[in-house]
């Protein structure tokens, strides 16, 4: 947040773009610090206050600047903060010349070192590593200690971000962890080991940053096995509970290739079988044919015209229904087969019904016994 107000205050002024600049914003802490003011246009400007942008106390306040000629022979004015206050952070300095006034952020500087560190319950001097790979198991924990210290004044310091990284060395995956500052102005983290962390290899990194220290560190502390197990597969949901694209729709993977395996057709005989088979069925109906020519069963056929539609339209219903058979067994269905046969009977009975009768009543014996007499 320190570093958010300072970049915010930095570009307020800029926008504002008054005369009046800050020529050396950033300094470095410890000792004696001069601010160098330009662009002054009133002859007496005043440094209304100076702050500490982190705890917000004012250091100086209503300093007159100091007046001076510079190498270039512009005019600039001073402002000198002790050395015992010029303490490192950042700096919020309000500037009033003439009846204008403008603030500025100033960040004083120091540079720091690794005074003590203490890696998974071993002391380690900064720059070395550890000097085994340790295993850790689930629930086991990786535990650091550092203290920084000012490396002029040797006053502990505290970093404003410190992590500490784990980077897989196969998948190049790493993982961050926050240290956290103690009242003794150290910082310590126990990082847990757990389920989210993949199993292998993992190089480990110190990483300190802060808006006011000069130099970062990064410090490779060396390298440890996690030994994870695998997670178990987890259960299926209950049905109806998610969506039929669900896994689609949620992986961050591409899902397995899905592959179609058809039925295999089911196991057909020769077609010599086939052949012997139609035969077979076909044989009946024409030895049928043959008989009905051979023994001229059509000179029964009725001559009159009623008789000779009725016969036609037997033979031709009872076609019809041997056609019906052969479709069936081609591409037809039982039921649609059913439905056919539902219009189809009616229609064989009834034309079968009266062709019999008018073959009956074309017989000569019909008519001789309807013409002798009756006897007493």
């Amino acid at each position: 947040m320190r570093l958010v107000r300072w970049l915010a205050g930095v570009l307020t002024s800029a926008v504002l773009g008054t005369a009046l600049e800050l020529s050396n914003p950033v300094q470095r802490g410890g000792g004696d610090v001069t601010f160098i003011f330009t662009g002054v246009e009133d002859k007496s400007p005043v440094l209304k206050s100076i702050q500490n942008a982190a705890t917000l106390r004012t250091i100086a306040a209503d300093v007159p600047l100091v007046h001076r000629v510079n190498v270039d022979d512009a005019s600039v004015s001073e402002f000198m903060l002790d050395g015992e206050l010029a303490l490192p952070g950042l700096y919020k300095l309000l500037v009033q010349d003439g009846k204008a006034s403008r603030v500025f952020h100033a960040a004083l500087t120091t540079k720091v070192f690794v005074a003590h560190a203490t890696i998974h319950g071993a002391k380690v001097e900064f720059g070395s590593s550890l000097s085994a790979i340790p295993t850790l198991k689930p629930r086991d924990k990786f535990s650091i200690e550092v203290g920084l210290q000012d490396a002029y004044t040797f006053k502990p310091m505290v970093a404003h971000q410190a992590v500490l990284r784990f980077t897989n060395t196969e998948s190049s995956v790493d993982a961050t962890f926050p240290l956290e500052s103690t009242t003794d102005s150290t910082m310590q983290a126990a990082v847990t080991v757990d389920a989210s962390l993949l199993s292998g290899l993992y190089g480990v990194q110190l990483i300190v940053g802060d808006v006011q220290f000069e130099n970062a560190i990064e410090w490779n502390l060396g390298q440890v096995a996690l030994d994870i197990p695998p997670a178990p597969p987890a259960p299926s949901p209950p049905l109806y509970t998610t969506s039929l694209l669900h896994e689609s729709d949620v992986t961050l993977h591409a899902l397995p290739e899905i592959t179609h395996a058809m039925r295999p057709p089911a196991a057909r005989p020769r077609e010599v079988v086939s052949y012997v088979f139609t035969v077979l069925v076909l044989v009946p109906l024409v030895v049928f044919v043959l008989w009905a020519l051979r023994t001229q069963s059509l000179a029964n056929v009725p001559s009159t015209f009623g008789g000779v539609v009725v016969t036609i339209g037997f033979f031709a219903s009872v076609l019809a229904v041997l056609g019906l058979y052969g479709l069936f067994w081609l591409q037809l269905t039982m039921f649609a087969v059913l439905t056919y046969l539902a219009v189809l009977g009616p229609v064989v009975i009834a034309t079968g019904h009266l062709a019999l009768h008018a073959v009956m009543a074309g017989r000569p014996e019909a008519s001789n016994s309807t013409n002798k007499p009756k006897c007493d």
